[in-house]
């Protein structure tokens, strides 16, 4: 089974982490500011839970299933981001098999939090939003549209919000 989902990928580079952070630390608002930027997830451990009634690796997921997965999060340079940690559960099963999945972002400077319901199979773009975050990501909220470049890695454009 292909994992489509990816949470795309929240990784930042090191000058927008710092500008982040700068602004942060120094009380500066960051009310109405809004962040774009690109990066790369990169597939480092998949998991497929296929719970009972089993149907083997070859079939649909069933309602039930569920997916865990990380990823290394990587900038257009290839520097390191970051890391997902992500699980899905399959809330409607068959070949058009889609569900909820929650995703956390380790980042430098802080966390993400994200959510969407995805499906597993074909290769339109994920739309996942960002629900909230700690550190330099505080109050924050935005989407990430991932777009699937081979079958271990995605191309992420992230948009965050500041309210």
């Amino acid at each position: 089974m292909r994992r489509r989902f990816t949470f795309g990928a929240l990784g930042v580079s090191a000058a927008a982490l710092i500008a982040l952070g700068a602004a942060t630390a120094s009380g500066a608002a960051t009310t109405g500011k809004t962040v774009t930027f690109h990066v790369t997830e990169k597939d480092a451990g998949f998991n497929f839970i296929d719970n009972p009634p089993r149907q083997g690796p070859k079939a649909p997921p069933l309602i039930g299933d569920q997916l865990a997965f990380s990823s290394e999060l990587v900038t257009k340079t290839g520097a390191h981001a970051g890391w997902l940690e992500a699980t899905c559960m399959v809330a409607r099963g068959g070949t058009r098999a889609e569900g909820p999945c929650y995703g956390a972002f380790r980042l430098a400077g802080g966390t993400l939090l994200a959510m969407a319901v995805t499906e597993f199979y074909g290769n339109a773009p994920d739309r996942i939003v960002v629900v909230g975050g700690t550190g330099v990501y505080q109050g924050v909220t935005g989407e990430i549209v991932s777009v699937p470049t081979s079958e271990s890695t995605n191309a992420d454009t992230v948009t965050l919000h500041w309210s």
